[in-house]
């Protein structure tokens, strides 16, 4: 028999249970795709919004990062400009360090040699101080053999009026007995009695005669040693005169000459100071009236003319042209004018040289220089060295300057209207001042002295 097997169903129990299954597991992992893509959005619009964040921040860093790289760039661009001006600098200073090297070696030779001058100088001042000395010491000698022979003369003037006196008062008894001998001689015609008397009275004659005869010879060697005292006399009060013209005419070393002089004047700032610290308030009245003492001291002045100077220069009386000098008048008129000033600013020297030999033309022999320091401005500086150079490079340049204007075209060496320059300096306590005022003054046939604190 022929078994014929049941068609099978579509769906048995089994796979509608499987089917289930795999639909649950299905829906299952649809709900967990669906959580987690939920969950993934989630994440994905935190992460956008921090992306977003992000980005703005970016812009924020990347806006910040321009401005930073715009200010490097400025500030890089700055230093890169500062790094040339300091190179420029430090080229400069090398340079300057080179010439200051230079100049230290050159102001060491001349210090040398200034040390030199001033042994030198100090020497001469010993020489000198013991002439002044020796001079003084033969004036005391002159003036007490002037006082002895005075007295001398004095004494034997009173001996000659005593002998004068005795030899009236003899030819007063003369003459008493010249009387009494006329009397006696007309007595003796009328009485021989009285020829004894008159015999006493002839003795007293010639007694009386002898007495005249000595006292008159005596009178006349009195008269012989009176005149040849008075020669001694004239002879001591020359040799006195001469000492006191020697004396008188000289300043502290400086020969007083000059008939038509330039009294050069600092009224500077530093002519009431001692030093930078220090005032001197008895300074400038002293300059004043050491002025007036040379101008008096000078034997032969005629005509003057005062040039102050300070950062300018000017004439103190007129308007430049010369004064006739009219002694102690002229004198107080100049060291008033002078105590009025105020001295302050610079010293321009130059600008004071220049205004006085422009009296040349008109005779001018000789300027006398009163101050107390190197010249700190005026002519002799070249573009911007002012600012530059440091103030002993200034000063010796400028001072540099102005020897070598002296020496070339005011006052050129065999001129036969060569001026001659003396310096006093006052209260000078740098060694440069006084070489250079020494300098100065030997170079232009002039004396130096410095004059020390009050």
């Amino acid at each position: 028999m022929r078994v014929r097997h049941k068609p099978p169903t579509l769906v048995s129990m089994w796979m509608l249970d499987v089917f289930c299954c795999a639909l649950g597991c299905v829906t299952l992992l649809w709900l967990l795709n669906t959580r987690e893509a939920s969950d993934q959005t989630k994440r994905a619009g935190s992460a956008l919004e921090l992306l977003n964040k992000s980005e703005m921040e970016l812009e924020a860093k990347k806006a910040e990062l321009t401005a930073m790289k715009t200010q490097y760039e400025k500030d890089r661009r700055r230093l890169n400009a500062e790094i040339n001006d300091l190179d420029a600098k430090l080229i400069a200073m090398m340079k300057e360090r080179d010439e200051a090297a230079k100049l230290l070696a050159v102001a060491n030779g001349e210090l040398a040699e200034a040390k030199t001058r001033s042994q030198d100088l100090d020497d001469l001042l010993q020489r000198k101080q013991k002439d002044v000395k020796d001079l003084t010491v033969r004036l005391t000698k002159a003036t007490t053999s002037a006082d002895e022979l005075a007295k001398l003369l004095r004494q034997k003037e009173r001996e000659r009026d005593d002998v004068a006196l005795r030899a009236q008062k003899a030819e007063e008894q003369l003459n008493d007995v010249d009387a009494k001998l006329k009397v006696a001689i007309k007595e003796n015609s009328d009485a021989k009695s009285d020829l004894a008397a008159m015999k006493k009275t002839g003795d007293e004659l010639a007694q009386a005669k002898a007495t005249i005869r000595d006292l008159s010879k005596k009178n006349d060697e009195n008269n012989v040693q009176i005149i040849d005292l008075q020669g001694q006399k004239a002879k001591l009060a020359d040799k006195y005169d001469k000492l006191q013209r020697d004396t008188d005419s000289r300043f502290a070393g400086i020969a007083l000459t000059g008939r038509r002089v330039v009294f050069v004047v600092d009224t500077s700032g530093s002519m009431k100071l001692i030093d930078d610290k220090t005032a001197a308030p008895d300074k400038w009245s002293l300059v004043a009236e050491t002025v007036a003492r040379v101008m008096r001291s000078l034997p032969d002045l005629e005509q003057f003319q005062v040039v102050t100077f300070s950062r300018k220069a000017q004439y103190l009386l007129g308007d430049g042209e010369w004064q006739q000098y009219q002694g102690e008048a002229s004198a107080r008129q100049v060291t008033e004018s002078l105590k009025k000033l105020d001295p302050a600013g610079d010293t321009n020297l130059y600008d004071a040289l220049d205004l006085s030999f422009r009296l040349k033309p008109g005779g001018l022999d000789t300027i006398y220089l009163f101050s107390d320091g190197l010249p700190t401005s005026g002519q002799g500086l070249v573009g911007d060295e002012d600012k530059k150079l440091t103030e002993s490079a200034k000063t010796e340049k400028l001072a540099r300057y102005l020897r070598n204007t002296l020496s070339g075209t005011w006052n050129r060496a065999g001129d036969a209207r060569r001026v001659r320059i003396n310096a006093i300096g006052f209260f000078f306590e740098s060694p440069e001042v006084g070489a250079f005022l020494w300098a100065l003054a030997r170079e232009n046939d002039g004396s130096f002295v410095g004059m020390s604190r009050p």
